[in-house]
């Protein structure tokens, strides 16, 4: 296995651990159940040793009415002598500039047409 590997899996021991003990393990578990179900992530082959593992821990928002636990996914991660996911994006414009000017031009025309998306 590779090293990013074995990062998130003594990631994955700790937050075990911790929601355990908090009572909270089973929920967190709900949350990748229901992803598997909606293939949105699947399973890996015990084998499998390519690729890249992110540690993921729990954020927990009880006054949230939608999603009061969520998995954040740690991009930053990273072991000594390789970059992290986060290292390697391509850098690009900051589109959250440009949300003002589509909300203008949303409110300015007569038909508006908006989607949601329930999980991505």
């Amino acid at each position: 296995m590779g090293r990013s590997w074995h990062h998130a899996e003594r990631r994955l021991q700790t937050t075990t651990k911790r929601l355990k003990a908090l009572n909270l393990y089973e929920r967190y578990n709900e949350v990748f159940k229901e992803w598997r179900a909606e293939s949105i992530i699947e399973a890996v082959p015990a084998a499998h040793e390519e690729g890249h593992y992110l540690p993921h821990g729990p954020v927990v928002k009880e006054a949230s009415l939608t999603t009061k636990m969520r998995p954040v996914f740690d991009a930053s991660a990273r072991e000594v002598g390789s970059p992290s996911l986060s290292n390697c994006l391509e850098e690009g414009p900051n589109l959250i500039e440009l949300i003002p000017a589509v909300l203008l031009r949303f409110r300015e025309r007569r038909v508006g047409v908006s989607a949601d998306i329930k999980k991505a």
